[in-house]
């Protein structure tokens, strides 16, 4: 491979890894803001002005991490996909690459929904997965009551 070549590869796979470092801080920002957002909710909803109930409550917490974990999810994804690409792009350069063990397994979007990365997603929505369902029910019964 000729230098210019190989410089090119070296340059995109720098692109690539501040493509992930951005993904990375973005999982960050996204845990801490999920946290802070339901932090903020519950006392304000348990104020005498916007006072909801306790399944009312959970059903928003529960929406509220569901989303985040969705989000936080598209943004593993990507990042493991980009490192994926920046091991395909090291093997460019040497063909006689013999750590294939140490390359980045190809991004799976199961993989990105459930890792240990989420456990903070994992516990709002096991422990508000029946109090939403039970909200939801009561309100679809609710609803086909009044027609």
């Amino acid at each position: 491979m000729n230098e210019t070549k190989q410089t090119i590869i070296l340059k995109e796979i720098d692109q690539l890894e501040r493509a992930t470092n951005h993904f990375s801080n973005s999982t960050n920002w996204m845990k801490k803001a999920c946290v802070t957002i339901i932090a903020a909710i519950i006392p304000i909803a348990l104020e005498k002005k916007f006072f909801l109930s306790a399944s009312h409550l959970a059903s928003c917490i529960f929406g509220i991490a569901f989303l985040f974990w969705i989000l936080d999810s598209y943004c593993y994804f990507y990042q493991k996909k980009l490192r994926w690409l920046m091991g395909q792009k090291f093997k460019t350069i040497d063909s006689t690459w013999p750590y294939d063990s140490a390359l980045p397994q190809k991004a799976s979007i199961l993989q990105s929904l459930f890792n240990w990365s989420h456990i903070i997603y994992y516990f709002f929505l096991i422990s508000l997965f029946i109090p939403t369902i039970l909200e939801v029910t009561r309100f679809v019964c609710k609803s086909c009551e009044a027609q």
